[in-house]
């Protein structure tokens, strides 16, 4: 019964996990101005990510947090930017560190590339509980995250890359 406990426990997290790094097509058919302000933020982190790493992105994501969460009653389109760009700069950070050994993370301080995905959902999750926010719309808010938010980011750190496609 203990065993049956922990491994709850420690699963507990997965659907939030999977809402958040599942991608869809779907991402378009929101509301254009959703889709516009989930992009700018995407490239407005990437800004700020090229710019000053990791912990400068993490420094205005916590900004854009508590100027947000102050005064959230509801979803609005300040407080899903600051969760598209958090979105963001986890799953690029997961992704790097996925790249290095895990001595090589170990030396440098960095999490697992797990623990960097649960903190995330865990940080999506509370934010949607908070506001009452249903599945459905959550998970139409994360496919315009992991769709759109994440190609308006690839954009900017990419340029060339984008142009040498057209």
């Amino acid at each position: 019964m203990m065993a049956d406990a922990m491994r709850a426990r420690r699963y507990r997290h997965v659907p939030a996990i999977v809402l958040l790094l599942s991608g869809c097509i779907e991402s378009r058919a929101q509301a254009p101005s959703r889709v516009a302000n989930i992009e700018r933020a995407a490239e407005e982190i990437a800004v700020i990510h090229d710019r000053d790493g990791n912990d400068g992105a993490a420094a205005a994501i916590a900004v854009c947090y508590q100027r947000e969460l102050l005064q959230a009653s509801k979803l609005t389109p300040g407080l899903e930017a600051c969760m598209a760009q958090d979105i963001i700069v986890a799953k690029k950070s997961a992704g790097l560190y996925a790249l290095l050994s895990p001595d090589q993370r170990k030396k440098a301080g960095l999490l697992e590339p797990d623990e960097v995905t649960r903190a995330i959902a865990r940080r999506i999750f509370w934010i949607l509980s908070k506001l009452g926010i249903p599945e459905q719309d959550a998970r139409a808010f994360n496919r315009i995250v992991q769709m759109e938010g994440m190609n308006a980011y690839a954009r900017v750190q990419f340029p060339k890359e984008f142009l040498r496609n057209k």
